[in-house]
């Protein structure tokens, strides 16, 4: 039976910060439960497509999923159960932010079955989380890991970013040894970018925020690289590093290309070779999940040259790097045949290395992956 993953997204936030493009909206008590219930709704029906499949991964993200009562989250999880065929050792995540957690400790989320928790750090230094617009403390980052270790979960990852405006190298070692100290299972580590539409791209369009340049916002990469595999974290993705056993299974199925239903305001699938989205609004999303049982505002069915990009775009992002013999039984040609010129090319500017039947960036790759993968995917066919 092939596995797939499933995704439930919390679109509510305390504030929206400036950074964020995610589908994020200031909380609204006086819809959440009607959230809840159409969430609900739309997995009982996304759940008849999917009745023959496993779950093997569950991830509850946002927005901040612990904006909700944690009895809610209990209550959406037991469904889960009730309508999909969750395998009994599925890892299930939880996104929390640290100003989120009540001052009771996580007992309750960790009791109702979920044991991953992935907390929204960004930085242990207050001026950076003033910088993001951060509503968390660092005292509520520690306590919020204490509580953790104490409700039970013994799979925690910590968020993390750098390259902000005026970081400096001391300060992002520190943010890094401090992530270390408190000894998580994963972490995650983004290079800041701004995009479109948030309120970072505003300030930067107007000259009120100016980023690092990139010779400095490689150096930070590279030592971050370093510092948490010298500290025993596998780097196993772009911007992620695991304890041996921790890679976050969840993510791990989309860069392999893996299946996913995702449910709620805002939610991507790729099922059964379609890929869909919701409509991102939330008053909006529980209107039509009322009317019709399913808020999809997009669908597309990529094609085989689609499918070949996006899967060398995902398996590249992985240390491993793609495993071309399971692309090629998934594609039914060589990957040398349909790609070689590209590799040929890429490998000559020591970006891409082929070896033991997998291709995989280079450490020189790694700091332009974004140039190197976009070499695979098809340009959008011009409308005639």
């Amino acid at each position: 039976m092939n596995s797939i993953g499933l995704y439930l997204h919390i679109p509510y936030c305390l504030h929206k910060c400036g950074y964020c493009d995610f589908n994020s909206h200031n909380i609204n008590e006086a819809e959440m439960e009607s959230y809840v219930r159409a969430l609900l709704n739309e997995m009982e029906q996304g759940a008849k497509e999917a009745r023959d499949r496993r779950v093997d991964t569950i991830f509850f993200g946002g927005g901040t999923p612990t904006t909700l009562p944690f009895a809610d989250l209990a209550r959406i999880l037991e469904a889960c159960h009730q309508h999909f065929q969750v395998d009994p050792q599925a890892e299930i995540t939880c996104e929390a932010n640290p100003a989120t957690i009540p001052q009771t400790d996580l007992t309750q989320l960790r009791e109702a079955g979920f044991n991953r928790l992935s907390i929204g750090v960004q930085s242990f230094d207050p001026e950076e989380l003033k910088r993001l617009e951060r509503v968390h403390s660092v005292d509520e980052v520690y306590l919020t890991v204490e509580r953790a270790r104490q409700a039970g979960f013994d799979n925690l990852s910590l968020d993390l970013m750098f390259a902000l405006p005026g970081q400096t190298v001391e300060r992002w070692r520190d943010n890094l040894q401090k992530a270390i100290d408190l000894e998580p299972d994963h972490i995650s580590a983004y290079n800041l970018t701004i995009e479109p539409d948030t309120v970072f791209y505003k300030q930067q369009s107007q000259g009120q925020l100016k980023m690092p340049p990139d010779d400095f916002q490689r150096e930070l990469f590279e030592i971050t690289i370093d510092t948490l595999t010298g500290a025993g974290y596998e780097h196993y993705e772009i911007s992620n590093y695991a304890k041996p056993g921790k890679q976050s299974r969840h993510n791990l199925n989309y860069w392999v290309d893996g299946e996913y239903i995702g449910l709620g305001a805002g939610a991507s699938s790729f099922f059964n070779g379609d890929r869909t989205k919701n409509t991102n609004l939330p008053a909006r999303y529980i209107t039509q999940i009322n009317k019709s049982k399913a808020a999809v505002e997009s669908r597309e069915t990529p094609d085989r040259r689609q499918r070949m990009g996006e899967a060398v775009m995902l398996g590249l992002r992985l240390s491993q790097g793609l495993n071309l013999t399971t692309f090629e039984k998934q594609f039914g040609i060589s990957f040398h045949e349909a790609f070689g010129e590209t590799v040929e090319r890429l490998e000559k500017m020591e970006l891409l290395e082929t070896s033991n039947g997998q291709i995989y960036l280079t450490r020189e790759g790694l700091f332009l992956a974004d140039s190197v993968i976009i070499e695979f995917i098809p340009e959008p066919e011009k409308a005639t």
